[in-house]
């Protein structure tokens, strides 16, 4: 993955805690979902056995819960298309309302 300038990665410790949230969200979700095998997203339930196509989202936004930030089970696994799909129908007000998530994952 590769960070562009203007991302939120201010210093190299960010951007490797950043990195380890995002291996520990994959890894959890291959373990409780994918039965050790599958990288699963939450929505459509596409597997894969790379990380490739799949992002790793925040259930609780990055701005607003500065504690949670790199907390493993403050992430779930969605493949781009459902990932970029949750922001178009939920925007910005997703960033206020964590369960949002839980309501596009569930509908």
């Amino acid at each position: 993955m590769k960070f562009k300038s203007g991302d939120r990665w201010k210093s190299s410790k960010s951007e490797l805690k950043y990195r380890t949230w995002r291996k520990n969200v994959f890894e959890l979700n291959k373990r409780k979902v994918g039965l050790s095998k599958w990288y699963v997203c939450m929505k459509c339930k596409l597997k894969r056995k790379t990380t490739r196509i799949l992002h790793a989202h925040h259930i609780k936004s990055w701005e607003k819960f500065p504690k949670q930030r790199y907390n493993k089970t403050n992430g779930v696994v969605m493949c781009k298309k459902c990932h970029y799909k949750f922001h178009r129908k939920y925007g910005y007000e997703a960033l206020e309302k964590p369960e949002l998530l839980n309501e596009y994952l569930g509908g």
